[in-house]
């Protein structure tokens, strides 16, 4: 199957790929707080809820790999450590350090050099 290129639609799919695996990140982390251990943390509300959203992007992520290539669908979908940062600040209360902030601009610009590439000349 011919794979097609990075359209606004495949790119969408992406970001709320992303946006989800964000949110289950933080849902599963905040369900953790606060318990003794992982056998007491299995009965928090919102450890499984991550569970759950983790699951559900699990499938948008397997369209996304039926419709472009995992070598420009992974490096796009780096957009979650853009995300991340941002809301561990304002949902869980976690600094983020400058040098971290440099590393996210270094991502932004990863994802623009890669979403702009084209597959080399005579490639399937």
């Amino acid at each position: 199957m011919k794979k097609s290129r990075l359209t606004l639609k495949i790119f969408a799919l992406i970001v709320l790929n992303d946006v989800g695996d964000t949110i289950a990140q933080v849902f599963m982390k905040k369900g953790l707080i606060g318990h003794a251990g992982i056998m007491e943390a299995a009965s928090s509300g919102l450890l499984w809820l991550g569970v759950l959203v983790q699951l559900l992007n699990f499938f948008v992520w397997i369209v996304i790999l039926y419709k472009i290539d995992l070598s420009i669908a992974m490096p796009v979908g780096s957009t979650s450590y853009i995300f991340v940062p941002i809301v561990a600040m304002f949902f869980l209360h976690e600094r983020v350090s400058l040098l971290r902030w440099v590393g996210v601009i270094f991502i932004i610009l990863g994802i623009h050099f890669v979403s702009r590439s084209k597959k080399p000349i005579g490639s399937p």
